[in-house]
Order: C-alpha cells, then sequence, then structure tokens
C-alpha cells in the first residue's frame, strides 16, 4: 500500500458495507489477507478492432508480520498478460519504528506519487484516470509502481513525510548503469475530513517517452455520504518535453451498500496528443466482501474517440 496515504481507510468508511479485508490468523504475529478480482471489459476506438476481454484480472495474497519494532510484509500476485500463469513478487519489505513517529523500510516497495491507488479493491471504478484501456499502462501512471528501495518516513497526528530512493521509478535502469530515482511524498491531515497531498519524483534512468520527473498535488474532502478529490500533475518526459494531467472525482453513496462515482480526467504533452475521459462508475456491495461495479467511460485519445465498458467483482479476505 502506498506510504502515508490514507485513501483506502477513507474508502472503507465510506463504503461501510463493501468488500472488506478480513486479516486471517495464521501464527503468532502473521496474518494473511488478500483478494481476487475478476472482469469483463469491452473497448471501442474509432478505426480500430474491438478489445473483448473476459477473466481474472488478479490475484492477491498478502502476508504480514508484526512484531515490537520490526515489521515485514510480502505481497504475492497474478496479474492477467502478466505471466497470469504463476505468482510474482509484487512488494516485499522489512520496516523497523525507530519511535516517535520514525521509521524506516527497505526492499520492493511501491512509489508513493498519485491520487488513485495500485490495489483494485481501493479504486472507486474500474479503470484508471490517465488511459483508455482498464489497466495502469502509460507513461503519465505516476502510481502502481514496485521498485527496490528504502525509504524513511516520519508521521504525525496531522502530518506526515517519506523520502525515498529506489533503482528506478518510471524507467528502466540500465544493469551496470544505475541512476539513483528519488521522491518526496507529503500529507496533512489537520483540518476534519480533509486530506492534502503533494509530492516530487526525478528518475535518471526514464527513456525518451517516459516521465522522467513529476511534480503531484492531490486533495480529498469528504462530507457525510459524499466524497470529492482532485489532483494536478505537472510532468517532464527525459527528452525534455512538458505535459500535465488532472482529474477530477466525486463519490455518493445512495445507500449503506450502493455508491456511484463520476470522474473526469485530461492528460496533455506539448506538442503531443491529448487525451480526455469521462467515467460514471455505480457499484454494489453483495456481502460484506464481495463488491461489484459497473463502468462506462468515453473520451478521445490522441485525436481518436473511444468507449469502454466494464463489469467488475472484487472478493477480499
Amino acid at each position: 500500500m502506498k506510504t502515508n496515504k490514507i485513501l483506502a481507510a477513507a474508502v472503507a468508511a465510506l463504503f461501510s458495507a463493501s468488500a472488506a479485508n478480513a486479516e486471517i490468523s495464521l501464527a503468532e504475529n502473521l496474518t494473511l489477507s488478500g483478494y481476487i478480482d475478476g472482469s469483463y471489459s469491452n473497448l471501442d476506438s474509432d478505426g480500430a478492432a474491438t478489445v473483448d476481454e473476459l477473466g481474472v484480472d488478479e490475484l492477491e495474497l498478502d502476508f504480514a508480520f508484526s512484531g515490537e519494532t520490526i515489521s515485514a510484509e510480502v505481497h504475492l500476485d497474478n496479474v492477467r498478460g502478466a505471466g497470469a500463469d504463476e505468482f510474482g513478487i509484487e512488494q516485499a519489505y522489512v520496516a523497523y519504528n525507530l519511535g516517535n513517529g520514525l521509521s524506516i523500510s527497505g526492499g520492493r516497495l511501491e512509489n508513493s506519487l498519485g491520487f488513485e491507488e495500485d490495489e483494485n479493491p481501493e479504486l472507486y471504478q474500474n479503470s484508471y484516470a490517465y488511459n483508455n484501456a482498464g489497466d495502469g499502462s502509460g507513461v503519465s501512471a505516476l502510481g502502481q509502481n514496485y521498485n527496490n528501495g528504502i525509504r524513511a518516513s516520519y508521521t504525525s497526528d496531522a502530518f506526515s513525510v517519506s523520502l525515498a530512493g529506489f533503482d528506478q521509478l518510471w524507467g528502466n535502469a540500465t544493469a551496470g548503469d544505475l541512476d539513483l530515482a528519488y521522491e518526496v511524498f507529503a500529507t496533512y491531515t489537520g483540518v476534519e475530513n480533509l486530506t492534502l497531498a503533494i509530492g516530487y519524483g526525478e528518475d535518471d534512468n526514464s527513456v525518451l517517452d517516459e516521465v522522467s520527473e513529476a511534480l503531484n498535488l492531490w486533495a480529498q474532502y469528504e462530507q457525510g455520504s459524499i466524497t470529492v478529490a482532485a489532483e494536478y500533475s505537472d510532468l517532464e518526459s527525459a527528452a525534455g518535453t512538458d505535459g500535465d494531467h488532472y482529474l477530477i472525482l466525486a463519490n455518493y453513496a445512495f445507500s449503506e451498500k450502493g455508491a456511484i462515482t463520476v470522474r473526469y480526467s485530461e492528460q496533455e504533452w506539448d506538442g503531443g496528443a491529448e487525451f480526455d475521459k469521462f467515467t460514471i462508475s455505480p457499484g454494489y456491495a453483495v456481502t460484506d466482501n464481495l463488491w461489484a461495479l459497473i463502468e462506462y467511460s468515453t473520451g478521445e485519445d490522441a485525436g481518436v474517440d473511444y468507449d469502454y465498458f466494464a463489469v467488475e467483482t472484487t472478493f477480499t479476505f
């Protein structure tokens, strides 16, 4: 999970009856949790063949060890289209609590930038904001990345900050020629129901069409059954091209089990093609551990109109 982010907790509080993780105790100080996520999706773009997909998107098993000062987590998963017949290590890290709000962790970690979370149960909808399909691919995907690194964090009641160094963030490090990538990320929660976040990352391992620098800001506010959020990122590619993206999102829980999300997002690179996306996604908690949603998105990608439809179910344990 992303360090110092409370989006997952906010979603759980909003959807009090939606799919919930109930950790399974395996031994003293060792627990297991996870989820199974499947979907049907249809992407229809002008001038291109329709893309239909049906199957299990992800199976994830999370093992967590908690000690007095030392904790550790190992997340195993398989993802459709990425060696789905075999499990891989998504995250694996050890954290040491130094006391007084200070901690240090190292291993395979998720980067912190970006409003949208990596794990499917923590998303408000099926697809991500800055591409036209149902996955997180695309040069503007600041999050959903796991790399080897070390992170130092400080957390108080209203403020948290972390500094991390990685072998790479968005690019691909060349063997024998490693350039350190780093990010700094901070959140402020001193105002009731409001979360403010700011982060900066730089990755000299990026190639020309990948993000190499990013300044990311997002805010989320909750009031009763309504949650609103906004994000803005100032981007630069390794080729020196400037760009930006933004999103606005609103979620309304119309009952104890049902909610609906509306989102609009845009992305643009100087001298390049523009991207925009409008999404509407109602969801329903079938049981405490089973969440189902429908998504319809429409927009324009590099001058080509597209429509995206998905039905998704997520079972958590």
